[in-house]
C-alpha cells in the first residue's frame, strides 16, 4: 500500500512537467514545424519563432497583446476583460492555416507515393533482367526517397493528430479545422 501512495505521488508530480509549451516556426520551404523543445529549433529559424503556451500556463488575452492609445478612455468592460479571446491565442485565420499547411504536405506526399513506387517496379525489373549495378543503385535510391516519404507521412499524420489534440483543449470550433 505504501508503494502505490508513492508511485502515485510520483506519477503525479510528473505529470504536470508533461505539460510544456509548443514552439512553431516556418522553414524556407514553408513546411510548418512545431517542437516542444526550444534546443531543437535550428538557429536560423529562431527569430521566426510562435511561442503558444501550455495548458497549464494562460492564455495571452487581447488586453495584454494589443497596445491601447492613450487618448481614448477605456470602457469599464474592457477594463474587466470581456475582450474576446482567442482560442489557444491564435486566430481563425492561424487555425486554419497550421491545418492547411499540415494537409497540404500530407496530401502532396501521399499523392506522390504510387509514381515512385511504380518507378520502383520498373527499376527493380530492369535490375532483374540485366543486373547492371548502376541499376542496383537507382533502385536503392528510389527505395530511400520511398521510405523518407512515409516517415514523413507519418511524421505529418502524428502532427496533425498533435495539432486536433491541441485544437480541442483550446475550445477550437471544427468549421476552423478544415
Amino acid at each position: 500500500m505504501k508503494q502505490l501512495i508513492i508511485a502515485l505521488a510520483v506519477v503525479t508530480a510528473f505529470s504536470g512537467a508533461a505539460r510544456a509549451d509548443t514552439y512553431r516556426w516556418v522553414d524556407d520551404k514553408g513546411v510548418v514545424n512545431f517542437t516542444d523543445n526550444p534546443d531543437l529549433i535550428p538557429s536560423k529559424y529562431r527569430k521566426r519563432v510562435r511561442k503558444s503556451p501550455s495548458m497549464t500556463s494562460p492564455a495571452p488575452s487581447l488586453e495584454s497583446t494589443t497596445p491601447k492609445p492613450l487618448s481614448q478612455p477605456q470602457s469599464p468592460s474592457v477594463l474587466k476583460g470581456s475582450a474576446p479571446k482567442l482560442p489557444g491565442g491564435f486566430s481563425e485565420q492561424e487555425w486554419r492555416s497550421r491545418f492547411a499547411t499540415l494537409r497540404s504536405e500530407l496530401k502532396a506526399l501521399q499523392d506522390g507515393l504510387p509514381k515512385k513506387r511504380e518507378a520502383l517496379d520498373q527499376l527493380h525489373r530492369k535490375r532483374t533482367i540485366y543486373q547492371r549495378p548502376q541499376d542496383r543503385v537507382a533502385y536503392n535510391e528510389q527505395m530511400e526517397k520511398i521510405e523518407r516519404d512515409e516517415a514523413r507521412i507519418k511524421e505529418l499524420e502524428v502532427q496533425l493528430s498533435a495539432l486536433d489534440n491541441e485544437a480541442s483543449r483550446a475550445g477550437v470550433p471544427f468549421e476552423w479545422r478544415n
